[in-house]
């Protein structure tokens, strides 16, 4: 029989902690002060140490199932070389990652109809974040004469705040999303890509097709070495300036979080759930 070192299932995961734990409990000691009582002479009070609350096991084992930084150690008051490296070098992605635009060619290489926001620049799109929630006029003409009108769901790609995400994970999470919504039984409109989007730009593609619902897949906001990764909001009957609680997030969608396959049937099975009740956010809690 073949071995790997592949990380724990979540449920394993979970079991090895919960186990932990209560090995760490029952091996407790009592946390009042206890004196040698054969010993009089003795009048130092006399406390044992706590074991840890999870034994080496379960580290190991939380270790190998994240990217996360556990147990990192420290010199004195300071991290160690290797974490401290590590941590500026995470930084540096996010930073890459928050800078890094979409291609020219990107959007119509992947037979999307190609669109951007009132955003002319980058650096303007970063510091004026409203401009990048609305369509350019001449974008949402061309919306008007090639875009699907009347959809169940339109699906919208945009590169939010990485791009990086987008070129890496997104044909992949966007092709996966159109199979799972069409087994559903949803009618799609034609796949739109936005250059300096936020979120909030599926409202108004919404409304200028008089979509049933959108769905728009976007770069998330990068933490340390995060800089891959992509969300998938859903707003159903969308209006302009729609409130954030009408809308559904699915997140971390990256090759060490959420596959494409996963995020796309979750989609699937959230939309359904959604238009039974007519809405979502917090109409399906």
């Amino acid at each position: 029989m073949s071995t790997t070192n592949k990380p724990p299932s979540d449920t394993e995961l979970r079991a090895m902690v919960r186990e932990a734990l209560q090995d760490a409990l029952n091996q407790r000691e009592p946390r009042r002060t206890q004196r040698v009582a054969t010993s009089p002479s003795l009048s130092r009070a006399v406390r044992k140490p706590l074991p840890p609350p999870l034994c080496r096991t379960a580290v190991d084992a939380l270790k190998r199932a994240t990217p996360s930084r556990i147990v990192q150690g420290r010199t004195g008051t300071r991290y160690l070389t290797d974490t401290y490296i590590g941590l500026r070098a995470d930084h540096a992605i996010a930073l890459d990652a928050v800078h890094s635009e979409l291609p020219e060619d990107f959007a119509s290489a992947q037979g999307w109809l190609s669109l951007t926001s009132q955003a002319q620049e980058h650096d303007e799109y970063l510091l004026h974040p409203d401009l990048g929630r609305r369509l350019s006029e001449a974008s949402r003409q061309r919306l008007r004469q090639e875009g699907t009108v009347g959809a169940d769901v339109q699906i919208v790609a945009g590169d939010g705040l990485s791009a990086y995400a987008l070129t890496q994970n997104g044909p992949a999470l966007v092709q996966a999303l159109e199979h799972a919504l069409q087994a559903a039984g949803f009618k799609l409109g034609r796949t739109v890509c936005v250059r300096f989007a936020r979120v909030g730009i599926q409202d108004d593609i919404g409304v200028t097709l008089n979509a049933k619902c959108t769905a728009i897949i976007v770069g998330e906001r990068p933490g340390l070495g995060t800089g891959d990764s992509l969300s998938i909001y859903t707003a159903y009957g969308p209006k302009l300036g729609q409130d954030n609680s009408e809308k559904d997030c699915i997140s971390n969608v990256r090759g060490l979080g959420l596959s494409s396959d996963e995020a796309a049937r979750r989609c699937a099975e959230l939309l359904k759930a959604t238009f039974v009740n007519g809405g979502g956010g917090v109409k399906l809690v």
